[in-house]
This record gives structure tokens, C-alpha cells and sequence, in this order.
């Protein structure tokens, strides 16, 4: 093993953005092998299998049923990386070589064994994975503070074309909202709530159902709106393009309050994930290149623009080259591409202050996943240095200190977190 590898394959991580449901809850649901297929479930779906299989109410079939059917789409999607991922994970933390419908069920009862497990998550993610601390966004800051900090989706907040929403609010709040400035201080209140609770940055996912365009509208044109909707009271949806001026007001609101409390801003950008979309969204809604306003706008802020913006990268790697509040974030990329990735991480290089990449969220919703995804990105961080280190661009010593930035200390910095950085002098005093 190279110096490099080695060097990085010891590196405790800071995973960025992840989706793992509580221990608890996994124990609850006796998560078994078809939880643990996300992101692959998005490959079988466009590979022709019926969606419903994955509805744990509409699929009626036995275990060995649902074995059966699985490998006959596992034949037609095993070449992509995200069956590769569900491969690794099963065949390192489970031993599994059988892919048979009998190795399929054997699999099935080993990871529902697993999820009983009240040390599965600290295994597999701290001693497995090197996973030292991860950020987990679930709807809920009520995490294991051990190994999470929470991320709050703030979507909720401007998401707004019902009354029902308004309500929903106001009973998470708890508060009557009347007028728009009744809104604004219930999301004033929710986010005071979430950092008290132990909220580390908030996250805008609005390119899943609408554009990341943001326009600056008035007071009054985003109250019109907001009126038109507290006047249905019969459950009516206002249409989207009524509702924008108050959704643009409202994201405007929320991004001066993760200024003022110093919290980062994650948002999604470019490729989009079926199984949240349904495949109907349109990709071109998520391209970074219309967050350029809000990056002017707000100098004060920290804009964490996750997925490297794929497949839109080469846009995306001139804004954050550019913009001192805009942070590449790697999340999902190696998954999505380890070519693509691999090509992006070394032109980040040529062009990124190493202080602005962040380098690895495995964005699963089950550790089995974390754990091949942060195998995968070593890999792919490994070779893209090592490439640098053989052109001549880098030295092993500065690959091995870019490593230690984009994949602990940059998000250390970035989330103020209580952690020890890493340096290699400090690495070398500890041999």
C-alpha cells in the first residue's frame, strides 16, 4: 500500500450528510436486506421492476418472492456503482458470496439479526467505516450525539401552497399565524429551537420540487400570496407560480437566520435522487448556476453546495473557485461516478483552495451504505492524489495534507465542531 493510501485510509472522517434513521428506529423496523437497497432501488426501478415492490404495504410477497424478483434485476444492474456499493456492504460486514434466492434469505435474516443490534451503528460506522462524527438529516435533532450532529431540512418553512401547511407549522412552532410576519417568526423560532437542540447547519432541498432560482420579491407580493393561501380553507392548492413570491420571501428569511445564528447552508444541487422524485422532476430546475444571486447577495453567508453539482460541474467548479461563501461538498458524487468524481476532485484541485472542498458524505440511509461509500471515496481521493503526486503537481507530503483538509478539518472549521484536526506534524510527534 502506497504512502498515500495508507495516510488516508487512517484518516478519522467527518461524513457531511447522511440520512440514518435512530438506532432505535432501525431496531423497530427489523430493517432486513431490502432496506438496505436505496440508492440501487432507483437503478432496478429504471431497469423496468415495479415500483410497488418497494412498498412494504403493497408488496404482499414472501421473503423468498421477494428474493426472486430482486435477482432478476440484480442481473440487469449489478454493473452500476450503486449495486457495486450494496455488494461491498454485504459481502464485508456479512460474509455474503451466495447470490441465490437461499443466499438472499440467509442475508435477509443476518441483517435482520443486525438491526437488533444496540452496537450495529458504532461498529460499522466508528471501527468499520473510520467514521468519527457524522451529520444526519432526518427530520429530527433528537440523535446520538455520539456519532451525529443533526442537519434541519428548512422546506417546511416555504414549501407553502396550503392552508394545511400553515397549520403544520403552527403546531410545530406552537404559535397562531396570522400574517406573513407570524410565519417569519415561526421559522425565526423553529431555527432558534433547532440550534438549541444542537442543529449544525440547515438544508434547502427545493431543486427536488421546484427551480433554485430565487428572485427578490417584495413584502407585499409575498403576503398577497401568503393571504391567498390562509383564505382556502377548504384544503385548495394556490398554483406554484402564485406561491413563489412567498416561497422566494420565505428562503430569503431563512438564509438571514442561518447567518445570524453561523450556520452553514446546505444546498442540493444537480442530479437528482428517483426514489424522492418519483423521476419526475426536471434536472435543469437544479442547476447551480441560479444560485449566483443568493451568492451575491449574501457575503455573510456559508453556502455548502452539495453533490458537486453533477452533472453540472464544470459551472459548479467556476462558482465555488469564485464565491469566498460558496464550499464544494462531495456528498453522493463518488457513487453517482467514481470516473466522474475522480475527474472533478483533480480538477479541484487545479482550481479549489483546499480550505473550501468537502470531501466525503455518504448520503445512505442505512450504515451498510456509509460504509462502502466512504471505502469508495478513499479509493478515489487515493488515486486522484496519487495521479498529482506522479504529473508532479503535488508532493506525497502535500496529497497526504489536502487528504487530511477535504476529508476531517475543513468540516471541523466549517461546523465548529469540538474535534482535534489533524496535521502531519502533529502525526508524525504521535509515531
Amino acid at each position: 500500500m502506497s504512502i498515500i493510501a495508507q495516510h488516508i485510509n487512517n484518516i478519522k472522517l467527518i461524513d457531511g450528510h447522511e440520512h440514518l434513521i435512530p438506532q432505535k428506529d432501525r431496531q423497530k423496523m427489523n430493517s432486513d436486506f431490502f432496506d438496505l437497497l436505496h440508492y440501487l432501488q432507483s437503478d432496478l426501478i429504471t431497469a423496468g421492476i415495479d415500483s410497488a415492490f418497494f412498498d412494504k404495504k403493497k408488496n404482499q410477497m414472501s421473503d423468498r418472492e421477494k428474493a426472486a424478483v430482486f435477482l432478476k434485476y440484480w442481473v440487469k444492474t449489478k454493473n452500476t456503482t450503486y449495486a457495486q456499493m450494496l455488494r461491498w456492504a454485504v459481502e464485508d460486514i456479512y460474509g455474503m458470496k451466495d447470490w441465490t434466492v437461499d443466499g438472499i434469505c440467509h442475508l435477509n435474516e443476518q441483517v435482520k439479526q443486525a438491526s437488533q443490534d444496540p452496537l450495529l451503528y458504532h461498529k460499522i460506522l466508528k471501527e468499520k467505516a473510520g467514521i468519527d462524527l457524522a451529520f444526519t438529516l432526518i427530520f429530527t435533532t433528537k440523535v446520538d450525539f455520539e456519532l451525529f450532529r443533526p442537519v434541519m431540512w428548512t422546506d417546511h418553512v416555504f414549501k407553502l401552497r396550503t392552508l394545511q401547511e400553515i397549520i403544520n407549522l403552527e403546531k410545530e412552532a406552537d404559535m397562531t399565524i396570522y400574517e406573513l410576519d407570524d410565519l417569519v417568526s415561526a421559522m425565526d423560532t423553529l431555527i432558534e429551537r433547532y440550534v438549541n437542540e444542537g442543529m449544525v447547519a440547515t438544508k434547502i432541498g427545493a431543486a427536488y420540487w421546484r427551480t433554485l432560482a430565487v428572485e427578490k420579491p417584495t413584502k407585499e407580493a409575498a403576503a398577497q400570496a401568503f393571504n391567498k393561501i390562509k383564505a382556502n380553507h377548504l384544503g385548495e392548492w394556490i398554483p406554484q407560480e402564485e406561491a413563489k413570491p412567498l416561497q422566494d420571501y420565505m428562503i430569503h428569511r431563512v438564509i438571514q437566520a442561518s447567518i445570524k445564528h453561523e450556520l452553514p447552508i446546505q444546498i442540493h444541487t444537480g442530479h437528482q435522487e428517483p426514489s424522492v422524485s418519483g423521476n419526475g422532476n426536471i434536472l435543469t430546475h437544479s442547476q447551480v448556476t441560479d444560485l449566483i444571486p443568493l451568492l451575491l447577495e449574501y457575503s455573510q453567508a456559508k453556502f455548502v453546495l452539495l453533490h458537486g453539482g453533477y452533472p453540472y460541474y464544470n459551472e459548479y467548479l467556476s462558482i465555488v473557485k469564485n464565491f469566498p461563501n460558496a464550499y464544494a461538498d462531495l456528498t453522493w458524487c463518488y457513487i453517482l461516478s467514481p470516473t466522474a468524481t475522480k475527474q472533478m476532485l483533480m480538477q479541484m484541485i487545479e482550481m479549489v483552495p483546499q480550505s473550501k472542498i468537502l470531501g466525503f458524505g455518504g448520503d445512505y440511509s442505512q450504515v451498510e451504505g456509509t460504509y462502502a461509500h466512504a471505502k469508495l471515496a478513499r479509493r478515489i481521493l487515493t488515486e486522484a492524489l496519487t495521479a498529482k503526486v506522479e504529473l508532479g503537481d503535488m508532493t506525497v507530503k502535500e496529497a497526504c495534507e489536502f487528504a487530511n483538509h477535504v476529508l476531517r478539518n475543513n468540516l471541523i472549521e466549517l461546523y465548529q465542531l469540538e474535534l482535534d484536526p489533524i496535521s502531519l506534524e502533529k502525526e508524525e510527534n504521535d509515531v
